[in-house]
């Protein structure tokens, strides 16, 4: 048994499960057996759950129960064109301390990558402290936390993405292309390479969101 004192230390390891797919979509959450792992009474698991509704990452129905939400595919999408308009615009000339720290945030996440048992929970940070060193350059942090704010689809299908597709070299690659053109100041270059990017994991999963993966995702109306 789990031994946590908090509905914050709870929550946190429960919505990390879910981002990572260790509790895959469509999961029930009981509240007995969330009661026995953690050694905590049903108040406290309750209020766990219904901050997990709040974050969109689970389904609480009356007398029926608590599953994981499927994915939306469609709100996936939308997220992607939207932080592709977005960063593409934000991406522009920076200082050369800037251009220090995301060098040391391309090299970060590249050590991880190439580990021969990579950290997915770590690659995931890596990336997101990646993209937001550039939205805290341009002094653009509230729309990063709009965007952020929107992680219970996006995020979860990030980590399919980095989990099951091998394509890591090719994210390896385009933060090394985005990072060049950085570095040239090539404003024309960074609408096509962060497009490459952010579209890069429908890319390589391709056909196994509708036929591997398809119970993780909502049917489609």
């Amino acid at each position: 048994m789990e031994q946590y004192k908090t509905d914050a230390e709870i929550y946190a390891v429960l919505e990390r499960e879910i981002i990572d797919l260790t509790i895959r979509p469509g999961s029930p959450l009981s509240e007995n057996p969330l009661c026995a792992r953690f050694g905590a009474p049903r108040t406290l698991i309750r209020m766990v759950l219904q901050r997990l509704k709040e974050s969109g990452l689970v389904r609480i129905v009356p007398y029926k129960g608590t599953t994981v939400t499927r994915l939306n595919r469609r709100i996936v999408d939308e997220l992607i064109y939207e932080r592709t308009a977005v960063e593409a615009k934000v991406l522009r000339d920076f200082t050369p301390k800037q251009r220090a720290l995301i060098r040391v945030r391309v090299d970060a996440y590249e050590a991880l990558a190439r580990a021969e048992a990579p950290d997915y929970n770590k690659l995931y940070e890596a990336d997101r402290l990646l993209h937001e060193t550039w939205f805290a350059a341009m002094d653009k942090m509230y729309l990063w936390s709009t965007l952020q704010n929107a992680h219970a689809d996006y995020s979860r299908f990030r980590m399919l993405d980095t989990m099951t597709t091998g394509g890591l070299a090719e994210v390896i690659a385009d933060h090394r292309n985005l990072m060049n053109a950085i570095e040239r100041c090539d404003l024309s270059a960074f609408e096509p390479l962060v497009e490459r990017h952010l579209y890069g994991g429908i890319r390589r999963l391709g056909s196994k969101l509708t036929e591997e993966y398809a119970d993780y995702f909502e049917p489609e109306k």
